[in-house]
């Protein structure tokens, strides 16, 4: 026994045997070179070079950036068809369910500071629409004591440098994204109402947008105005998920009625923070 636990010939013996198996992997090899080669020359396909390399597909997959967003914000009016006005909550959810049943779509508002829960039919994107059904509810007795009502949707900039005290770009664009918001989805429950195709996708763009500015502006200082606008992105957020869903209902089911309930809630609290600001609120 050698010292170092290995004979002289066990040595040699590992010695060619290992130059036994490098022969072997070589000429394995050279076949497989030469069979591609061959392959080649024949027209065979090798499928090995156009297979993907497995675990090379989270790589190749990686998620794309987000499509810039074409804020185009402007001052516009939304306008509403005011049918009742209740002090109990439940006695205008249950008048809009029984407009529902004669196929007309209302909403509830927010109980206001007199302490009315107001209920409107809508929304209309031009004044003559609104006139129109008003008249016709009022000829078919549904509701004969109703008007019409104008909420404008404010772009002011200079506004919102008032109310934060200095330039804040970002709360800029969470804002321009919230009207377009509010003009497309104003749009869009319009079209449905009337029985018209209508797409949302824009509305989740607008979506994503808002909830990026506000991760950005939820990490800066406070300032209340940024905090409304946080609150608004909010209800932002949950409005468009409900109006995904309202998408496949018909517009008198409670999905629909859902959806524009908290599309309305949006529309007073935008209005309300330009409101408030003009008169020095």
């Amino acid at each position: 026994m050698h010292r170092f636990g290995r004979s002289v010939q066990k040595k040699a013996n590992d010695r060619w045997g290992g130059v036994f198996i490098l022969a072997v992997v070589l000429a394995v090899v050279g076949a497989w070179q030469l069979g591609g080669v061959l392959g080649n020359l024949l027209g065979e396909e090798r499928q090995a070079a156009t297979e993907p390399v497995p675990g090379m597909e989270e790589v190749t997959n990686l998620p794309k950036s987000p499509a810039p967003v074409n804020l185009t914000p402007k001052t516009f009016q939304v306008h509403f068809v005011q049918v009742g006005a209740f002090r109990s909550e439940g006695a205008a959810r249950s008048f809009v369910q029984e407009l529902a049943r004669q196929n007309v779509v209302a909403a509830t508002t927010q109980r206001n500071a007199q302490g009315l829960v107001k209920v409107y039919v809508g929304p209309f994107m031009s004044g003559e629409e609104a006139t129109e059904a008003q008249a016709m509810l009022a000829e078919a007795g549904t509701a004969p004591n109703s008007f019409t009502v104008a909420m404008e949707v404010a772009y002011a900039p200079d506004a919102v440098m008032a109310m934060t005290g200095s330039v804040n770009p970002d709360l800029q664009m969470g804002l321009d994204a919230l009207n377009n918001y509010l003009y497309e989805a104003g749009a869009w429950f319009a079209k449905r109402a009337a029985g018209e195709p209508a797409d949302g996708g824009v509305l989740v763009t607008l979506g994503e947008e808002m909830r990026r500015v506000a991760t950005r502006l939820a990490a800066g200082e406070e300032n209340p105005a940024v905090t409304r606008f946080l609150g608004m992105a909010d209800v932002a957020t949950v409005n468009a998920a409900d109006i995904e869903v309202a998408a496949t209902a018909p517009p008198g089911s409670e999905e629909f009625q859902r959806a524009m309930t908290g599309y309305v809630t949006l529309l007073e609290q935008y209005h309300n923070f330009y409101a408030e600001e003009a008169s020095g609120q």
